[in-house]
């Protein structure tokens, strides 16, 4: 590693661009935190200025080359935050936060820009046209992160939310039933399930009139994860009584594992081309279905990263990291089991094998902490009700939840509100779900036995079997699509036509775009267009053509 990248204008503007861009969510991560130990001072919107100049002023030092000396970059961010902090009364907790996003993006500067690839050198000369739609795209990202950041630091500023005027977003926030949960599983409460618990969320009786409200403004979540997923509160566990503060956190957490994610697996995919899964990692990061699942602190983002990081440790043979993270993402969210029959059907069995030791640690340790009550609740109360679509019964009374809910389990409801009749959905549902689990297994093993392809090709595959296990639950969200439209980056690779990188970007906008239709079944119509979508483009990705992995040597049924 060396500065090489301080010599080139693409690369410079690259670092410029991640650097801002993450920024803001180390500084919201903190800020609300250091507000919860220090008191209170200054205001999110401030931080959030103040964290973009901080990161912005060490890469232009180190840019212009200013010395060599790495301190002399950390400086400048130290010397603006210390400005931001006085100028704007920021106070011991913006201190603290500022400094932080100093160190933050001095080690940035320091350890990984000078790996961005010198394939980006020259870019902007040779693709002029293209160079400018690039910047003004990364310019919507920063403002779209940045805005995003504020709300997250302060939810009354809702003009800052990923869709001003959407009062779900507005209000939502699943982070409500993961705190609620951990805080009923360390009281030993009997079926932390139990819906007498759940007052006040969706589908269930309302909170009793003057009852404590903890997460206002925000409307409690329900929980139906397994209970070893409650052991990622621990990092949330000292901020205990204090939502905004445990918000931020977690915002902070997911947003920064999601950047790394991003950044390992376009720098792990090799050959030509490889550069554009790099430069398309930011508007990835800052578009509308990501940052959504950022702002109601939805777990998927870190189970399709954390999953597809397991299988790419793997693939180094890094048996022990992949065997843990994989084992955690199965035992938090039950989905991306389906890359364990993926290493069963591969006959990777060490794989398989420390996948199976640590999970069997994990539970282990989910009883040790919280008792044998939470997992036997979810397996004998959750589980069945979960399999049965109980725990969504609100599909029969909520039109907007059937619109919404892209799973083939709600294709029935979204015919009856076009008119057609189904009889009672929920029968045919079930019908579906037992189907679509059947299909599913299958194609996960006919993935397996085939030529694995690049790793590129094999990076497409892992995301598509992950986006069809998360449509398996009978309520699957637009954000359990997450895995799909990250593919779809990977695909760019491939473009080299001007119809081909049209032809992409409406499959990106056709999968994401929701017309708000006054009539409520052309709105049911488009919706079921969308999940049939949903499911025959990661169908197609997994079963087309597979280029060979030139430095592949095992068979079809290795790694």
């Amino acid at each position: 590693m060396n500065d090489d990248w301080t010599r080139s204008r693409e690369r410079s503007a690259f670092a410029a661009l991640v650097a801002v861009l993450v920024a803001p969510v180390v500084a919201q991560g903190l800020w609300r935190p250091m507000v919860h130990v220090f008191g209170p001072a200054g205001d999110a919107a401030s931080i959030t200025g103040a964290a973009a100049a901080i990161s912005l002023a060490v890469v232009l030092v180190r840019r212009l080359r200013w010395g060599r000396s790495d301190m002399l970059s950390f400086g400048s961010g130290v010397l603006v935050a210390v400005g931001a902090t006085v100028g704007l009364a920021l106070g011991l907790a913006g201190l603290v936060t500022l400094l932080s996003v100093a160190a933050a993006a001095g080690l940035l500067a320091e350890r990984l820009f000078p790996t961005i690839p010198p394939s980006l050198d020259g870019l902007g000369r040779r693709y002029k046209a293209l160079t400018s739609l690039y910047v003004l795209a990364a310019l919507w990202s920063l403002v779209s992160v940045a805005r995003v950041s504020v709300f997250m630091g302060d939810p009354t500023r809702v003009e800052h939310q990923v869709l001003p005027s959407e009062e779900f977003l507005e209000t939502h926030s699943c982070l409500t039933a993961y705190v609620r949960a951990d805080a009923l599983s360390r009281a030993r409460v009997d079926n932390l399930y139990d819906p007498r618990w759940w007052r006040g969320s969706q589908g269930f009786a309302p909170r009793p009139a003057g009852a404590a409200d903890p997460y206002r403004p925000f409307n409690l979540d329900y929980y139906a994860y397994p209970p070893p997923f409650l052991l990622a509160m621990a990092p949330l566990a000292p901020l205990d009584g204090d939502f905004m503060a445990q918000r931020a956190l977690w915002f902070g957490l997911n947003g920064l594992l999601l950047a790394a994610g991003l950044w390992i697996l376009a720098r792990w995919i090799e050959g030509p081309n490889a550069h554009r899964v790099l430069l398309l990692a930011p508007i990835f990061f800052a578009s509308l279905p990501v940052l959504a699942t950022l702002q109601v602190g939805n777990f998927q983002v870190a189970v399709v990263v954390l999953s597809v990081l397991a299988m790419v440790a793997f693939h180094e043979r890094r048996e022990a990291t992949g065997g843990a993270l994989l084992a955690f993402t199965i035992l938090s969210k039950i989905s991306p089991g389906v890359l364990g029959v993926v290493l069963l059907a591969k006959r990777r069995w060490r794989s398989a094998a420390w996948s199976a030791g640590f999970g069997a640690l994990l539970l282990a340790l989910s009883v040790v902490t919280l008792g044998v009550d939470p997992l036997a609740s979810f397996f004998t109360y959750t589980l069945p009700r979960l399999g049965s679509g109980e725990v969504f019964a609100f599909m029969d009374d909520d039109p907007f939840s059937v619109i919404t809910n892209m799973s083939p389990f709600g294709l029935p409801f979204k015919l009856q509100l076009i008119g057609l009749d189904v009889g009672d959905p929920w029968i045919l549902a079930r019908r579906l779900g037992r189907g679509y689990s059947v299909v599913l297994v299958a194609l996960a093993v006919s993935a397996a036995l085939r030529r694995s392809g690049d790793r590129r090709t094999q990076a497409v595959t892992w995301m598509s079997l992950l986006v069809l296990a998360a449509l398996q639950s009978p309520f699957a969200p637009g954000y359990t699509l997450m895995a799909l439209l990250w593919a779809l980056t990977l695909l760019a690779v491939e473009v080299g036509t001007l119809r081909a990188g049209v032809a992409l970007v409406l499959l990106w906008l056709g999968l994401v775009v929701v017309v708000p239709w006054s009539d409520l079944s052309l709105f049911a119509a488009h919706s079921a267009l969308q999940s049939a979508l949903a499911v025959a483009v990661p169908v197609w990705l997994i079963l087309r053509p597979r280029r060979p992995d030139p430095n592949d040597k095992t068979p079809s049924t290795g790694s």
